[in-house]
């Protein structure tokens, strides 16, 4: 039975290792955080699937990838037995009076560039039969019915879950310090150690290892890592985003405001919990939510509903996302190390289109298929950067 190391255990980690053990491969998965993915950028996030509410500010094929994955992710979740969130009843997009010629704007972007998409220009009565709460403050909105949104911390759990149940390998606190691949028949050799003893120093080989370490990979990969893998164009990128708690608030779908400098959303995780998000920031501290920050995201939360006012802040979390310098993911293959990273801030976007290029490409080198890589399904939306012949 083949054997494959996937290190990291974020989102794509866990989805990785799960898929790849439910084909038969002999899975162990490498990750130096707890089982809950605590330290993960997809713990840090919201979930959100809303390919045209990104239009505007990401690529077309990221949008495209959004959309493929849409109709993939309920399939997906149908196969845990522990998940229970996954909404898809709209986005909805709102401004003040100052930004709205930026409302109006995106608007036209999506008419000309996604003709085939629905999107709702809305007045005050038709906002109030979608949502009543924000009729009170805004006389119009953009909506976006086909837009979504997932739990990602019970997601991440669920997966937790599934792994055990099914079996899988977990090393939980492993730090990987090395992988070496010189070639395909030789397989990957991981040196890891227990991330509270760093002396103890073992080994082990493997027929494939697949890198899921998102920033995790540049802060390592020069020091510790042999040349085919490094991740020099790596770079952190960082985000703040609130949990509260308003049981005086009903909003039943993500919500985005307008904003001059970042793209704030509400997203309602149901019970009167919601995710206020997000800040954007080129930098790799991962120290406290700033003054500034915080001031911006609970104002903004409190523009769009005045009973965020009594809102308990339940948590205030800091995180860096994975981007390379074109904001596109990569998936990269050297012999027998695959890396899969760069999602930036649309993990849980395309989430579903990464995997299937990963499980594509892990099918094609493991049973020697030798089918080019231009043919795999999602190509034309994610390519995949081979820089040896693997055969």
């Amino acid at each position: 039975m083949p054997t494959i190391a996937i290190i990291g255990a974020g989102l794509m980690g866990r989805l990785v290792a799960l898929s790849l053990n439910r084909q038969g491969y002999q899975v162990t998965l490498f990750d130096k955080d707890q089982k809950n993915g605590q330290q993960s950028a997809a713990y840090a996030a919201a979930g959100l699937l809303t390919p045209l509410g990104e239009a505007m500010h990401s690529p077309a094929n990221i949008v495209a990838m959004g959309f493929a994955a849409l109709p993939l992710w309920p399939k997906l979740l149908t196969t845990l037995s522990g998940y229970s969130f996954f909404q898809q009843s709209g986005s909805l997009v709102v401004s003040h009076e100052q930004d709205k010629a930026d409302r109006q704007r995106l608007g036209r972007f999506l008419a000309n560039h996604y003709p085939n998409h629905e999107q709702h220009q809305l007045n005050r009565e038709q906002l109030a039969a979608l949502e009543p709460e924000l009729a009170y403050k805004f006389s119009q909105a953009l909506y976006l019915p086909s837009e979504g949104q997932i739990g990602n911390r019970k997601l991440l759990i669920a997966l937790h879950q599934q792994l055990t149940d099914e079996g899988v390998e977990w090393r939980n606190k492993t730090t990987v310090i090395r992988m070496k691949s010189d070639h395909f028949t030789h397989g990957c050799q991981l040196h890891f150690h227990d991330s509270q003893q760093s002396k103890n120093v073992q080994q082990q080989s493997f027929d494939l290892a697949i890198d899921c370490r998102g920033i995790g990979a540049k802060k390592s990969t020069k020091n510790e890592l042999d040349n085919n893998a490094e991740l020099s164009d790596l770079r952190a990128v960082r985000g703040e985003l609130f949990q509260l708690f308003a049981p005086q608030v009903n909003i039943s779908r993500p919500v985005r405001l307008m904003h001059p400098r970042y793209q704030l959303y509400i997203a309602p995780k149901g019970k009167g919990h919601y995710v206020i998000g997000a800040t954007e920031i080129e930098s790799d501290d991962i120290s406290p939510m700033t003054v500034r920050s915080a001031m911006e995201l609970l104002s903004a939360a409190y523009s769009v509903h005045p009973g965020f006012a009594e809102a308990n802040i339940r948590q205030h979390i800091s995180q860096v996302r994975p981007a390379f310098s074109d904001n596109q993911p990569k998936i990269i293959a050297n012999n027998a190390l695959m890396q899969v990273n760069g999602l930036y801030r649309h993990g849980f976007l395309i989430a579903p289109i990464v995997l299937s290029q990963v499980l594509e490409h892990v099918d094609n080198l493991m049973r020697q298929q030798h089918h080019h890589i231009d043919d795999y399904r999602y190509t034309s939306l994610l390519s995949i950067y081979q820089t040896e012949p693997c055969y």
